[in-house]
């Protein structure tokens, strides 16, 4: 057996030489064939552009190596090699790279860095901190893997499952032959690689969710996972709640709305309850996302708990206007009764509007939480008697507020414009583990709070 001196001893042997490649039209000309960047937000095509050489890694090349590469050769890729790595090694180096950026930024124990001593509070901790994270995420996203233009990952190994990869990469145009090329295939980055395994498994094997009898729910890639309980404990205690008002609707009929329902989570809970207490009602769960895949996942979901009472459609509620048409077309409800609202936390400007997580967390100046009050205001059922007035069910957080990201009272102060009260509320702390405890923001998270608001027009 080896053992780690020795083994330290042989990957320092390793030389990796670097292989000149050649960008255009879209392609690298490389050992392997033409090979095209995918799933890659981090680099735009200028820094495409200026790239000339690639480093094809190899079993028993160390972290060390990746990280001189990264201080001398910052405008190169480094590629897993097809024949001649294996995907444990490379999982490890990748691992041992990511720890020794971080380290490059945040120090070691014995010797630590703080890069926010100079912030004068936590608007510029969180700036810079985003700011750190993007850098480092640029500088892992030039380590790749190849995937041939079937879908196969061109390396040694056993592999995860992960699905079809031909969904996750680009099209190829149909008349590629006459354009001069052969088929190519793909430099997936690592990092992309590892989430898409990551979604795999939850596609696959779904979140038992507690509200709904420990029934699994299914999030397709890009959608997020209903693994945080807080908002869900809140939302649940809410419903049973407002069931025990019996005069919550004169009428037979009664509309729900999940607005960007993601995995369709909430919509579901809610549909759980109001069919066990209103036996007598016909209650509609309709739910709208602006993202494709969340709208499939809604809609895979509903028919796993076999609800044959919610539609799920794509549409953007920031653009009320063409909204207005679409909900014509999709045959929605003119009013409705309820509905249920979860936008992202974090008023913040999108750093690249193509990363798909940071699409899903981020609110740019809070355009999304001020379009859902005035899809209330357009769309909110009115009636006669105060109790049976429709209702918003916003669920947020003061995280952004703690942050020196948004005004204090926020939602008060849309609820003053579009003349609307908050007629209940209730909160729960926001629970959040750092267990490697590098994140400068811990003791904001640690201190804010989920909250549910229920709105009505006065």
């Amino acid at each position: 057996m080896i053992n780690r001196f020795s083994r330290l001893y042989f990957c320092s042997l390793i030389k990796i030489e670097p292989v000149n490649i050649h960008y255009q039209d879209g392609l690298f000309d490389t050992n392997y064939g033409l090979l095209k960047m995918t799933r890659n937000p981090y680099l735009k095509q200028k820094q495409l552009e200026i790239i000339a050489n690639a480093y094809f890694l190899e079993d028993g090349v160390g972290s060390n190596f990746i990280k001189s590469l990264f201080k001398k050769d910052m405008n190169s890729l480094i590629i897993f090699d097809c024949d001649k790595m294996h995907l444990r090694n490379a999982i490890e180096i990748y691992q041992a790279t990511k720890k020794q950026i971080d380290l490059q930024f945040f120090g070691t124990p014995k010797r630590p860095r703080n890069p926010f001593s100079k912030c004068k509070g936590p608007k510029d901790i969180f700036n810079l901190y985003r700011h750190i994270q993007n850098q480092q995420k640029l500088m892992l996203s030039r380590m790749c893997l190849i995937v041939s233009y079937n879908g196969e990952v061109r390396i040694q190994g056993t592999l995860p499952e992960c699905g079809d990869l031909k969904y996750h990469l680009e099209e190829q145009p149909n008349n590629i032959s006459q354009l001069g090329y052969r088929k190519y295939n793909y430099l997936l980055p690592f990092s992309a690689y590892q989430g898409i395994v990551t979604a795999y498994n939850y596609e696959k094997e779904g979140v038992a969710i507690e509200f709904l009898n420990y029934k699994k729910i299914y999030a397709l890639y890009g959608v997020f996972p209903p693994t945080q309980r807080q908002y869900q404990v809140l939302f649940h205690s809410y419903m049973q709640k407002l069931v025990k008002i019996h005069d919550v609707t004169h009428s037979s009929l009664y509309n729900v709305i999940d607005l960007g329902c993601g995995t369709g989570v909430l919509g579901f809970i809610a549909n759980d309850i109001l069919l066990r207490s209103f036996k007598d009602k016909e209650i509609n769960i309709y739910s709208l996302d602006n993202v494709e895949n969340a709208v499939k996942s809604a809609k895979i979901n509903a028919q796993c708990l076999e609800y044959k009472n919610y539609t799920a459609e794509q549409g953007d509620i920031t653009d009320i206007e063409t909204l207005q048409y679409q909900l014509t077309v999709f045959k929605y409800p003119a009013k409705f009764n309820l509905i249920i609202a979860n936008p992202p936390w974090i008023q913040a400007s999108k750093l690249r509007v193509d990363d798909l997580i940071e699409n899903t967390v981020t609110d740019p100046e809070g355009i999304m939480l001020k379009s859902i009050f005035e899809f209330a205001n357009r769309y909110l059922q009115i009636e006669s008697l105060d109790s049976t007035k429709g209702r918003l069910i916003l669920i947020y957080s003061d995280l952004s507020q703690l942050l020196e990201l948004q005004e204090k009272e926020k939602v008060q102060d849309l609820c003053r414009e579009y003349k609307m009260a908050i007629t209940y509320y209730s909160e729960l702390p926001f629970h959040i583990k750092d267990p490697q405890n590098v994140d400068p923001l811990l003791q904001y998270k640690q201190n804010s709070k989920v909250q549910l608001f229920e709105i009505r027009k006065i």
